[in-house]
């Protein structure tokens, strides 16, 4: 699947409904990492029903047991693309057999990507088709190319926030203040491999080496993370509903901090867009 307008080039892969590509003619460069399986064979999954793992990857849910691999199973599973056009495309998950083993909800997820001039938005809906209140978290997991062109190095990148705000580490006294910009270095995801900041005020942050990069919208997003794998050539800007578990945790699923409880026949939206520049 192809969309095109005047400024970008965007592509999808049915499996998890994943933003594949996404190409600006200004620049002609590849912001989307490429899914390499050797480091991380992934572009842009969807985090859903969990964000992160599970103690054991297992829940109890009505004193059933269910396992469920780190960051659920919509990136696992082929989506069905209903709707295209020029500019946008919808794909959809809904429940089957096996969906229904590691987690007991007829639920529908839709993804709609569309392109808005120099911008790609993407906008999430859940559905509950359930009888029964639906325990769930959803999270963003993009994956983008650095460095973007051979000359650089991840040691040119930062973060930029839009405005600087402070940052506060998830589950940490430890605060960065009135934070603009935040170098990045192989030695800082040595030190610590997942960056996981809450309450992020500022409503956009850029990934750039000050020339080229990309602008990613968080607002309305509780938690917001940035992960690389060492070596690996590029960062993950990950927004996030919801996070897993980083100790063990006896609390129900439906009772831990970030989960979302939608009402039967309900449903839920969430969006964000990407910037390339």
């Amino acid at each position: 699947m192809r969309l095109e307008n005047e400024y970008l080039i965007a592509e999808f892969v049915a499996k998890g409904a994943q933003l594949s590509r996404l190409i600006s003619k200004k620049t002609n460069l590849e912001y989307i990492w490429q899914a390499d399986p050797r480091v991380w064979g992934y572009h842009n999954p969807t985090l859903f029903p969990i964000v992160g793992s599970l103690t054991g990857h297992r829940y109890v849910y009505n004193e059933n047991e269910y396992k469920m691999k780190q960051h659920g199973l919509a990136r696992i599973f082929d989506f069905e693309c209903n709707h295209s056009d020029d500019v946008s495309c919808t794909w959809q998950l809904t429940e089957n057999e096996e969906t229904l083993k590691q987690y007991p909800f007829h639920f529908t997820l839709r993804i709609r990507y569309t392109l808005e001039g120099k911008r790609i938005l993407i906008d999430y809906t859940v559905e509950n088709r359930s009888n029964e209140v639906m325990p769930f978290q959803l999270g963003l997991h993009p994956a983008f190319n650095v460095p973007l062109r051979p000359s650089k190095t991840l040691e040119d990148y930062r973060i930029e926030l839009h405005p600087e705000c402070n940052l506060k580490f998830y589950n940490e006294d430890l605060y960065i203040k009135a934070a603009s910009s935040i170098p990045l270095s192989e030695t800082m995801f040595e030190e610590r491999p997942t960056w996981m900041f809450e309450d992020v005020l500022a409503p956009y942050v850029s990934l750039t080496d000050g020339e080229n990069g990309v602008k990613v919208s968080c607002a309305g997003y509780r938690w917001l993370a940035f992960w690389k794998p060492l070596k690996a050539p590029f960062v993950c800007v990950e927004p996030w509903h919801g996070h897993g578990d980083f100790s063990a945790n006896p609390v129900l699923f439906e009772k831990r901090e970030g989960t979302m409880l939608l009402p039967a026949g309900r449903h839920w939206v969430t969006s964000y867009t990407i910037e390339p520049f």
